[in-house]
This record gives C-alpha cells, structure tokens and sequence, in this order.
C-alpha cells in the first residue's frame, strides 16, 4: 500500500491553507498532520509536506499519512486515527496502525495521541534505520549457511488498565525470541505488531502480527502471557511494536 492508496481522495498543495484563529479548521486531519510535523521538528526531524499526497516526508525518506476514524461509538473525548508509515526501500507496503488521544478538546487529543504515537512507533522505525543495538538482546540467524547478526529494536510498551506491577525487561520478546528467527524474511527490515487486551473471565482478544501478517503461533503464545494476569479493574491491555534490523 503506498500513500496514493492510501489517501488518494485528499491531494494537498505543499503548504496547508490558513485559517483565521477564530475560525474552525476545514481539515481537521490538516490540523493532525500539521501539529506532527511541528512536534517532529522541535524533536530536531528535518520534515516537509510530501509534493503530492496529504502527508508528510521526514528526513527525506519516511512519509507518514495520518487519517481521522470518524466512529460514532466513540466517547467525544475519544479522537481514534490511523497512521501509515511508508519507506520506499524497507517497507513500501507501509507499517499501519491505529491509535488513539483522549482528552477535552481536539488539540488535547491530538497531542495525547501523537505522544502515544511517537514514543512507541515512531521513534522505534526511526532507530531501525541504525546500526545502534543492545547486545543483550541481540540474536543470530543462520541463513543459506551464513550466521547473520539480527539486532531488536523495542518501542515502548503501552498498558492500558490497572497495573500494580509494570512488566519488566522485555517479557513479549522473551516469550518468542526462540520462534522469531525462523520466521525473519531476508528484507533489511522486519517488523512485530503485539496487541493483548483482557476482561476477566473473558477470552484475551487482540493481535500478534508479523510484518503486517498474522502470526498465529506468536499469538498463541503471548496469549498465555495474557491469561496469567489478574485483573483487579474492568481489564487490562498492552501494546508493543518491535523492529528487527539486519546486521550487514
């Protein structure tokens, strides 16, 4: 999927149109993106608006498109949007995800949700173009009889419920870094998409995805993770996105 799939019902012109301050936006997904593009800029991106689409290029290389869900089963303190991120060499089909930002006005929405967005995403894809790693973690793979050096790259993990313990370390790898190394492809980069939400005395629902496939082993897996926890609120979710970059 590339951002003309993507948003091809939305060209833009390079730069968004002006509002008055006193006037409501005409784009609220204008708004979004342009108070993305400002976070990313203080944050030291170098950040344009992309030529042809409604999204935006950083750094010359990773286009972002960001769209609104317009769901009326949402709390009005609820914004739930989805963001595609495209690079042209490591992921053209796009890594998507959805997410959302609570809070009493659109803007503290916004923020909320690009806060959640940035710390466990954004900034994991954006370390994945480097050769940084943990040794701790990292992991060999024997390909056509070469061992190849693979090194994890770990968003932050988002809990969602009550939690009087946080987990420690990095427990959903720890659960299948045995299984990952053969299911790697040979691309540069690989991505996992973890989601576990739990009611107690429910099934555990949520997805456990490999570059943008179901993974029904892992989930298998992270599942029994999920079915040990006590629920002491109304439920208890987390959430993680991990890179794996090949070592060249």
């Amino acid at each position: 999927m590339g951002l003309f799939d993507f948003f091809k019902k939305k060209p833009i012109t390079i730069e968004p149109p002006q509002q008055p301050a006193d006037e409501e936006p005409i784009d609220r997904n204008l708004e979004l993106l342009e108070a993305f593009k400002l976070r990313l800029i203080e944050m030291g991106y170098k950040v344009e608006w992309h030529n042809k689409y409604q999204g935006i290029v950083i750094n010359d290389e990773l286009e972002i498109a960001t769209t609104i869900v317009n769901n009326p089963n949402n709390h009005p303190s609820v914004l739930q949007l989805i963001v595609l991120a495209i690079h042209l060499q490591y992921f053209p089909g796009g890594i998507q995800e959805c997410f959302v930002g609570i809070g009493l006005t659109f803007q503290d929405q916004v923020k909320s949700a690009l806060h959640n967005y940035i710390d466990s995403i954004f900034l994991t894809i954006i370390d994945s173009f480097s050769e940084s790693h943990n040794p701790d973690f990292d992991f060999m793979v024997n390909t056509d009889g070469k061992d190849v050096l693979w090194h994890p790259k770990f968003g932050s993990m988002l809990l969602q419920g009550k939690w009087d313990e946080q987990p420690i370390g990095e427990p959903l790898f720890e659960l299948l870094n045995k299984q990952i190394p053969d299911k790697l492809t040979s691309n540069k980069i690989n991505w996992l998409k973890i989601y576990l939400f739990k009611r107690d005395n429910e099934p555990i629902i949520g997805d456990c995805l490999l570059n943008n496939q179901p993974w029904d082993e892992g989930m298998a897996l992270v599942s029994q993770y999920a079915n040990s926890w006590n629920v002491e609120g109304d439920f208890k979710g987390i959430k993680q996105f991990i890179m794996f970059r090949r070592c060249d």
